[in-house]
């Protein structure tokens, strides 16, 4: 049975939050539940079946079971290790093996204000008891899972929609959830059933900007976040935010902001 991605509520069987971590214990290893390491400092390169990245602050990596999961640290790493089976809204479990639409790989949250203050929660849970700390850590995790559906746009959200166009609408969706890989605009478009050009023009017509103008805004948001809040280097944020490398990166930052990323950290920095 599939069921649309809000309609799939995780309930959280492990939780374990690592501190610093130089290097993992394993370098891959293959669980009988969907995994998730939720990165609150440092950063890690993964491969999950096809897809590889590399994940930070803000990022949460799922990994569903009996599927290799194979990492390796880049900067010293602060994470919440989850393990967590699925239930319907009803409270129904699912069957693993028919879990559709599901996220598999990096899910980036854009709001890492709320992220912050669920990551802070759940540390602040330790000295409960086992039992009531996991219930209260789950009510965090349905909240992170909340604005990851919001985010996706798979619940009703508050902002009244851009685009009356379910063409446009959908191209959003798409460039929102691969802004941070380096995807092709032209895959998009395919994907769609029109042309680049096509897409490009009715972008434009309806929302007053570009497919890539669009995306750079969602990069250059991210890389704000992370020169901030993180101590990553350039070259490190270039590739969580979906660039070749920190020279390119600080090129497209100084052309749209105005300042390069080296003082945009210093004076944003408190």
């Amino acid at each position: 049975m599939s069921f649309p991605l809000c309609g799939h509520i995780p309930r959280l069987t492990y939780y374990r939050h690592v501190v610093r971590r130089e290097q993992f214990f394993q370098y891959e290893s293959i669980q009988t539940e969907w995994l998730v390491f939720a990165v609150e400092d440092g950063s890690f390169y993964y491969e999950i079946e096809h897809r590889s990245a590399t994940a930070s602050f803000g990022d949460l990596v799922f990994c569903p079971p009996g599927v290799a999961f194979r990492r390796v640290v880049i900067s010293p790493v602060t994470l919440f290790v989850l393990r967590m089976n699925w239930a319907d809204d009803l409270g129904n479990e699912l069957d693993p093996q028919r879990l559709d639409g599901l996220p598999v790989g990096k899910v980036s949250l854009r709001d890492t204000d709320k992220l912050t203050d669920d990551y802070a929660a759940m540390k602040r849970h330790n000295f409960l008891d086992e039992r009531w700390s996991m219930i209260r850590r789950n009510h965090h995790l349905h909240h992170i899972w909340l604005q990851i559906c919001e985010q996706t746009e798979q619940l009703p959200s508050a902002e009244p929609p851009r685009s009356s166009d379910p063409l446009i609408e959908k191209a959003t969706q798409l460039i929102r959830e691969q802004a941070f890989e380096r995807f092709s605009l032209q895959m998009i478009a395919g994907s769609l059933g029109v042309s680049r050009m096509q897409l490009c023009h009715k972008f434009q017509t309806e929302l007053g900007t570009t497919p890539i103008k669009y995306a750079t805004a969602l990069r250059l948001e991210k890389a704000k976040k992370l020169l901030v809040e993180t101590n990553l280097t350039l070259d490190q944020i270039s590739e969580c935010c979906g660039y070749q490398n920190g020279f390119y990166l600080s090129r497209v930052f100084k052309n749209n902001c105005g300042t390069t990323p080296k003082m945009y950290r210093l004076e944003h920095r408190l």
